[in-house]
Formats: C-alpha cells, structure tokens, sequence
C-alpha cells in the first residue's frame, strides 16, 4: 500500500498534499500525518523551504477545518439533543474549562471531530482557527521532517505503532472507567439498603 501512495502522490504533486489534508481537515477518518510524511520523503524539503511548507500545510488544514466548524454551528441543536447531561458531565466540565486547548490537543492527536466540540462551546472563528492552526503546525512539522530522513517505511511503521499504543491505551482508560462506574454503582446500591 505504500508504494501506491508513494507513487500517487508523487504524480498529483502539491496538490495531492494539500487533497490529503483536506480530507482529514473535514473531519473524515483519514490520515493526513501520513501524507505530511509521504511527502516529506518525496519533496525533501531543506531549510526554509521545509518551514515553509509546513506552515501552508498548517494553513490548508485550518481553512478547511472551517467547513465543519460552520456546519456544526448551523446543527448545534442535533448534538445538543444527543449529549446526556449526566453521563458526561465530567468530560462537559473539562471541555468547558479548556476549550481552545481541547481544540490544540485534538488537531495534535489526529482527532478531527473536536471541531463539534467547539461548536458546542460557541468558541469564536478567529480562536477557532487559531487553535486549530497552532495544533497542526508542530505536527506538519515533524512528519514533513521525519519524511525527510528517508527511511518512510520505518517511520510508517513506527507512527502506526504509535497509534495502536494509543488506541490500546484509550481502550484501557474506557474498560477502567466502565469498571468504575459499575463498581460504585454497587457499592452506592449497598450502602442504600
């Protein structure tokens, strides 16, 4: 699969990177890291040419991040009717707390639907792209450099690692937390009788 990406991209050029981030920029489930790395190894950007490339890239994503951002401000009333109050009302209470940073953190981690998020908390475009800008710049950043060290498939599989790391991880936290909430339901449920 990565010798057709590579060849690809290689043919669409330019355009190709900015399609790639794109696509991931209106929060569908693509990876646009992997094409930031792809063409770091293709381009082999040095210099300022290499920080210049990434704050384009960091300016692509965030003008297109915008598209979901409206659209999520003209349904807010949809994921308002579908958030229980109760049960997450931890998560509402530190996404409220640190809203822009959530923003930050979300583009950082690959989590695109954060934009819902910020259309939740009526956050203002200009901080919106804010946010989302200096959140994807540190990652066009090292993926443009670490396509450029030439050993893609060792990167390729080391980011892949890393997301299955993480995906172990969350899949921890929710079993812990589900474990938790059931636990302390039964013991509130004997402590009651």
């Amino acid at each position: 699969m990565l010798e057709f990406l590579l060849t690809l991209l290689e043919q669409l050029g330019l355009a190709g990177l900015l399609i790639g981030i794109a696509v991931e920029a209106i929060s569908l489930p693509f990876p646009a890291a992997i094409v930031l790395l792809v063409y770091g190894y293709i381009i082999d950007p040095a210099g300022w040419e290499w920080l210049l490339l990434s704050l384009c890239s960091a300016a692509a994503y965030t003008a297109t991040a915008f598209i979901p951002y409206w659209l999520s401000l003209r349904y807010d009333h949809l994921l308002k009717n579908r958030v229980d109050k109760a049960g997450t009302r931890h998560m509402m209470k530190f996404m409220q707390r640190y809203r822009e940073w959530t923003i930050t953190a979300g583009r950082v981690l690959g989590m695109g639907y954060i934009v819902y998020v910020a259309a939740f908390y009526k956050i203002t475009p200009f901080r919106y792209g804010f946010f989302t800008f200096i959140g994807v710049l540190p990652v066009a950043i090292v993926m443009l450099y670490l396509g450029r060290l030439g050993n893609i498939e060792t990167v390729y599989t080391w980011f892949q690692n890393i997301q299955y790391g993480l995906m172990v991880l969350l899949t921890g936290a929710i079993g812990w937390y589900i474990y938790y909430r059931i636990k302390r339901k039964k013991k509130k449920h004997i402590s009651n009788q």
